[in-house]
């Protein structure tokens, strides 16, 4: 095994498929991550937390750690439409800021993707690039975030989770514009197992990943493999720096897989990483 390139920053109990999704990892989670808000809440002299909405379970779990790290009174929930399609999300989102008891708002941005297209029609550029107008979407909604949290001096808190992060399954200067990445050190099924542990309700639980802007399909589907096996690929092949054949074999899938994610978290690397710059290249 080879030294680990990209290391995780919590230490926590993990199972033989690398993952920390067992009854001690997630309470030593739910130990440290609220703890980490309220630190950087204290740090930045800030008023509260602006938490992005959305019905996922990601957006749920961190609004309920952010409420366990500051209380509900400092939480500002936002619950951002863009699409008819995400009318369905938004209202589960409001019924978990009810739940939680959070100040939360609705902001409407279809009518700002009309009016973008409208100006981007008269320049004679394509409006019906689905991709680009989904990722102008995305960088609508961090925009969003920011005036909120600018009008209120409070931090912006990622729901992005590690799995997402390094397959690049985001806008590019979208969901990762945040101050704060509360899920950067953790995987989708690490995170599904936290909200378990907070006894999120189970039809949260039960809904499927972010679907693929250019296929439909989840990650995970797209590589032929289930959440957890994708994750364990993560973990090891990234996080541990195992070889390809190490990988496969502690997982129980095929190198072919194992090449694939490596080489997919390779092509969007520039979605994590600072711009380059030209003395990067002396």
């Amino acid at each position: 095994m080879s030294k680990a390139t990209h290391p995780h920053t919590l230490t926590l109990p993990r199972e033989d498929h690398g993952l920390a999704t067992s009854k001690a990892a997630t309470r030593r989670i739910q130990g440290i991550l609220p703890v980490f808000l309220e630190n950087k809440i204290t740090e930045a002299e800030a008023n509260g937390l602006v938490v992005p909405l959305d019905g996922s379970i990601e957006s749920t779990v961190a609004a309920a750690l952010a409420v366990d790290g500051i209380g509900a009174d400092y939480v500002t929930g936002l619950v951002m439409p863009v699409q008819l399609s995400d009318e369905g999300p938004a209202r589960t989102a409001e019924t978990v800021a009810s739940l939680l008891d959070i100040d939360c708002h609705r902001l409407n941005l279809q009518p700002v993707l009309t009016a973008f297209q409208r100006v981007v029609g008269e320049t004679g550029g394509p409006t019906d690039d689905l991709v680009a107008m989904q990722n102008a979407g995305e960088r609508f909604r961090m925009a969003c975030k920011y005036y909120v949290a600018n009008t209120r001096n409070e931090l912006v808190v990622g729901t992005v989770s590690r799995t997402d992060r390094l397959l690049g399954s985001v806008a590019k200067h979208g969901e990762n514009g945040v101050d704060l990445s509360l899920f950067g050190d953790l995987y989708r099924t690490e995170i599904e197992a936290l909200a378990a542990a907070l006894a999120v309700p189970s039809d949260l639980l039960d809904q499927s990943p972010h679907p693929m802007e250019h296929t439909g399909a989840t990650d995970a589907a797209e590589l032929g493999i289930d959440q957890r096996d994708l994750d364990s690929v993560l973990h090891f092949a990234i996080d541990r720096g195992c070889s390809v054949s190490a990988v496969a074999d502690k997982v129980g899938v095929s190198e072919s897989v194992v090449e694939r994610t490596v080489q997919w978290c390779a092509s969007t690397r520039h979605k994590r990483h600072t711009p380059p710059k030209p003395s990067m290249d002396n």
